[in-house]
């Protein structure tokens, strides 16, 4: 198999599992792998050297794997893929967190790069457009447990168009419901709060995704440093220190 060859779905698998591995321990070895896709240390090797044949990965007998400069770049398309699916399943569809990563693992192997461009697009507009964004996730939400309801759509262009003209103020709950939104980094320490929409951008999102920090997540401060930087959070059970323009970016609904 040529490195240009078209990767099978299993090894695509293979080579996100690896890049995930790599991002929190330098370097991943065979029976971290096997553990992380479920297989047996033979056919996690046997992989192995497919795709070193294909100069994807470094591997040899008792060493650790890594990924070469080819192997790296296809890493972090499949990365991005998958937290663009995930993305759109949980925040934009609702799908339960659990769901919506195994959906995501099948999807993100069969989507065109144009059609995953074009959902890219779509995400934005969702949150852009002043007709969309949290409430109207959230009558989408209401349309799949009760159906259409047209009584509910002169009240839902009405807070749109007083979204559009307080931006980019929080947004206001939709009327009946007492929910006060707030940005992570205005939290103090012991609240609680569920996360309603996460909009910082680069590597450090992409690592926060990675540990939990999604939209429905339920999060709790651990403690503020002196001069608010930075910020230690718990989720899933885990530690996260934030940089607090990162927690800026981190919509929040506290308990």
């Amino acid at each position: 198999m040529s490195a240009a060859a078209k990767l099978t779905a299993t090894l695509e698998d293979y080579i996100e599992a690896i890049a995930r591995i790599v991002s929190r321990k330098s370097a991943a070895r065979v029976k971290d792998i096997a553990a992380a896709l479920g297989v047996h240390k033979s056919t996690a090797t046997a992989a192995l050297k497919r795709l070193a044949a294909a100069g994807f990965v470094n591997h040899s007998p008792y060493a650790a794997v890594t990924l070469t400069r080819l192997g790296a770049k296809r890493g972090n398309e499949i990365l991005a893929r998958h937290r663009l699916l995930r993305r759109f399943l949980e925040e934009i569809l609702l799908v339960p967190a659990k769901e919506a990563d195994a959906n995501a693992c099948r999807l993100e192997h069969v989507l065109d790069k144009g059609v995953l461009k074009r959902l890219e697009n779509y995400v934005s507009f969702v949150e852009k457009c002043p007709r969309a964004g949290i409430r109207w996730i959230r009558g989408f939400d209401y349309y799949c447990d009760e159906g259409f309801d047209e009584s509910r759509c002169r009240r839902c262009l009405e807070l749109a168009i007083e979204d559009l003209e307080k931006r980019p103020s929080d947004q206001q709950p939709i009327e009946g419901e007492k929910v006060t939104m707030a940005t992570l980094d205005r939290m103090k320490p012991g609240q609680k709060a569920k996360i309603v929409r996460v909009e910082s951008k680069g590597p450090a999102t992409r690592r926060i995704s990675d540990m939990g920090v999604v939209r429905g997540a339920v999060i709790e401060v651990v403690k503020v440093a002196p001069l608010g930087d930075p910020i230690e959070i718990k989720v899933k059970g885990y530690n996260l220190s934030l940089r607090k323009k990162d927690a800026a970016g981190i919509t929040v609904e506290p308990e």
